[in-house]
């Protein structure tokens, strides 16, 4: 047989159909389709972690209005007589010994005091304890028969700088002028400075419920534990401290 009529061998035939297929074009994703694709999973993802941070949100605006309390109420209060006693912001500051600035975000419910520094503005502008926190119930309204329940509010916290919470356990008559309240002190809370123990009118009545609380009293320091009460003047410098590794929580009657 000659070469003109041979058949090509197999294996070369096999090749080059190989290399026909290898020569075609690859199906692609047009890059319109894979933006919007990714565009959707990016929508979802977000859709995903906006669901898982809501409660997050939700629990940090109440954890905020907690942390305002009564704050924002005594600021008003402040402002409200500090403005009808003609004082300037800045000459308020001066005698208290804090920032303009400082005042007036207190003022306005965006920043915490110091416990000694409370008694010292309620004693700067001639305002007892009782009025500086306000009273939720008109003693003309009130029958003397009539025996009432009070279940505390956020609005009836009080929460300081210094690591010291007031809740308000009760609504009591302005006529009455005196607080009952549940004081918290967080490890390491203070009520004063060192050098500016608190003085206020009136006296207090406290009972430790948990923990060990330390009390100097005019220079003088006790400690006192679980089960035990105590008297303060109020005039007498004192100053209430925590110095252990857990929270102490005591009742007090603030009276004047």
């Amino acid at each position: 047989m000659t070469a003109t009529g041979a058949k090509p061998p197999r294996r070369a035939a096999e090749s080059t159909a190989a290399a026909s297929k290898k020569s075609q074009p690859r199906k692609t994703t047009p890059p319109k389709a894979t933006a919007q694709k990714k565009s959707a999973q990016k929508k979802s993802a977000q859709k995903k972690s906006a669901q898982k941070s809501a409660p997050a949100k939700v629990a940090a605006r109440k954890q905020k209005a907690e942390d305002n309390g009564l704050g924002t109420s005594v600021g008003k209060t402040v402002r409200a007589e500090r403005t009808r006693q003609g004082i300037p912001v800045r000459e308020l500051a001066r005698r208290l010994g804090v920032s303009p600035s400082f005042l007036s975000q207190f003022e306005l419910g965006q920043s915490q005091a110091a416990v000694n520094t409370l008694f010292a503005i309620a004693t700067e502008l001639n305002l007892s304890l009782d009025v500086l926190l306000g009273n939720s119930v008109d003693p003309e309204r009130e029958s003397a028969s009539e025996t009432k329940t009070h279940e505390p509010r956020i609005s009836d916290c009080l929460t300081f700088r210094s690591g010291v919470r007031w809740q308000r356990l009760a609504n009591t008559p302005a006529n009455h002028h005196v607080q009952f309240l549940l004081t918290e002190y967080e490890p390491g809370a203070d009520s004063a400075p060192g050098d500016a123990p608190q003085t206020h009118s009136g006296d207090d009545y406290g009972y430790v419920l948990e923990g060990t609380l330390t009390i100097d009293i005019d220079g003088m320091r006790r400690l006192l534990k679980s089960g035990e009460a105590i008297h303060l003047v109020g005039n007498v410098p004192h100053r209430l401290r925590n110095e252990t590794d857990e929270t102490v929580k005591a009742i007090w009657f603030v009276l004047g």
